[in-house]
């Protein structure tokens, strides 16, 4: 076998060093992960641990106060009407007290004091005579025990000028019921018992024995 010549020789070992340099410059700049054949895994970003609310404490509902209805110690309120049998009845109350007034416009009356609670108006005379009466907003039922005689009634309420009038003098007192109507009953007792003269509720004066006198408005908180 022939030797080489130096030139083919040296010519050789410049080929090997071109081909070592290429092979480094291609392993450089191929990345990490290609290299060992895995992939490139980004950093996971780390949020903030979420922040839950308090609960919201729920404002208890508000009851809404029914309504109510006046309360007795402040009611002022008058009743009149008649019974089945014509008489006349008025019935004052004021709060927890009350007046009544039964007459037939001729001879027969009694004036009646007395107490309201829970509705009910229980009433005596000084003669004797008693009434009793359940009180609703609209009206009176009761029965009232005169001269012997029991009768019942159911009177409605009266706004002014209706209502219960009474005159009061040395020698004569006088009771008047004003009907919702317009009509008038009432009893003269000078001791000798008499149809009232006529009232003008608007002034609460009448003429008698050509006198003129003046009428209180009964209320229910009088005695009598």
């Amino acid at each position: 076998m022939g030797q080489r010549s130096p030139l083919v020789t040296l010519a050789a070992t410049a080929a090997g060093l071109v081909v070592l340099l290429v092979v480094n410059s291609t392993q450089a700049s191929t990345p990490t992960s290609a290299r060992t054949g895995t992939q490139a895994i980004s950093p996971t970003s780390t949020s903030p641990p979420q922040t839950t609310a308090p609960p919201t404490t729920q404002a208890p509902a508000t009851t809404k106060a029914p309504a109510t209805t006046k309360p007795p110690a402040a009611r002022t309120v008058v009743y009149a009407g008649r019974t089945p049998t014509r008489e006349a009845v008025a019935l004052a109350v004021k709060g927890t007290r009350a007046v009544s007034y039964v007459c037939d416009g001729r001879t027969l009356e009694a004036w009646l004091t007395g107490t309201v609670a829970n509705d009910r108006a229980v009433l005596r005379s000084r003669t004797g005579d008693h009434l009793t009466a359940t009180l609703s907003p609209t009206a009176a039922t009761g029965t009232f025990t005169l001269n012997g005689r029991t009768l019942r009634f159911t009177i409605p309420t009266a706004g002014p000028p209706a209502g219960l009038y009474r005159a009061r003098n040395s020698t004569r007192t006088i009771g008047w019921i004003v009907l919702p109507n317009g009509q008038q009953v009432g009893v003269d007792d000078d001791g000798t018992p008499a149809p009232a003269p006529p009232l003008d509720p608007a002034n609460r004066t009448s003429t008698v024995d050509g006198v003129s006198v003046t009428a209180l408005t009964i209320t229910g908180d009088e005695t009598f």
